[in-house]
């Protein structure tokens, strides 16, 4: 992605080709040694080794990512060194912030805007907080750690909304069966509700009784919300004044269709499954 990216604002150089090479090496593909094989000191060719580094892509069959993702992905491991002290702290949040504006990256950019306001100040300005360099850093920390652990995932859940929960099965997983579809939870997970936890898996896993409990809490109820922290990640379900609150390490989604009958169908490694028919 990083790779990509370079190539789509113009600054990918011949040793970006190499080190890219050299990572995937473990492919064990013709097109890629040779590139790998090539002397980053020497004065090497753009064009040839662009042309090199396409043919390499084609054996390996991958495709291009698009120009939003190679953004989206550069701003995010720009993100990613700041999660702890870096001695750049101040220019990896002015590369951020100036990537946003480039890009038209308005949701972003407002994220990044105060405390990018606060470090021109202390370069540039009168700083009239009296900061030092010290805290600076110490608060962009704290910024970015809040950021990164709240950021709500891209995800569509829109075939989930409004759908009334008509059953609970807990045979083998806990299945909470929708309208259309249901949602099959395989991870650690929690309902509470505004005063706080009502019913968790370890209550399940002690008293078996307790899921007339949540059948009691759930079943008639429509899924107002649903929100997934991308980087936690946590994903919690809202029905009216219930949240069910799912915990768990990754996740990928995908699209099935089935004898002409559309299909949502989203598994999240390493215990979640989420389905909609």
């Amino acid at each position: 992605m990083e790779l990509y990216y370079k190539r789509y604002i113009g600054t990918v150089q011949p040793s970006d080709y190499i080190d890219w090479a050299k990572y995937n090496l473990h492919m064990d593909v013709l097109d890629i040694k040779k590139i790998a094989s090539m002397d980053r000191k020497e004065k090497l060719n753009i064009f040839e080794m662009e042309k090199m580094f396409d043919d390499a892509m084609k054996s390996i069959q991958w495709k291009a990512p698009s120009k939003e993702q190679c953004v989206e992905y550069h701003v995010k491991h720009l993100h990613s060194q700041l999660l702890l002290p870096v001695e750049n702290a101040m220019l990896l949040v002015k590369e951020i912030y100036d990537c946003t504006i480039k890009h038209d990256l308005l949701e972003e950019q407002m994220n990044w805007q105060e405390i990018s306001d606060t470090i021109d100040d202390f370069q540039y300005g009168d700083n009239q907080q009296g900061y030092k360099e010290e805290k600076i850093n110490e608060m962009i920390i704290t910024h970015a750690l809040r950021l990164w652990h709240t950021k709500i995932s891209k995800i569509d859940f829109r075939k989930f909304i409004g759908q009334k929960i008509t059953a609970v099965d807990s045979e083998v997983h806990f299945i909470i069966q929708l309208e259309k579809g249901a949602i099959i939870i395989e991870c650690p997970w929690r309902i509470r509700d505004t005063g706080g936890i009502l019913l968790g898996e370890t209550d399940i896993q002690s008293n078996q009784s307790e899921w007339k409990s949540i059948k009691e809490l759930l079943i008639g109820k429509k899924i107002e919300d649903i929100q997934l922290l991308e980087q936690c990640p946590l994903l919690i379900v809202q029905c009216d004044n219930i949240f069910l609150r799912c915990v768990s390490c990754q996740f990928f989604f995908r699209w099935l269709d089935f004898n002409r009958r559309r299909r949502l169908l989203y598994v999240f490694h390493a215990r979640w499954k989420h389905c909609i028919s």
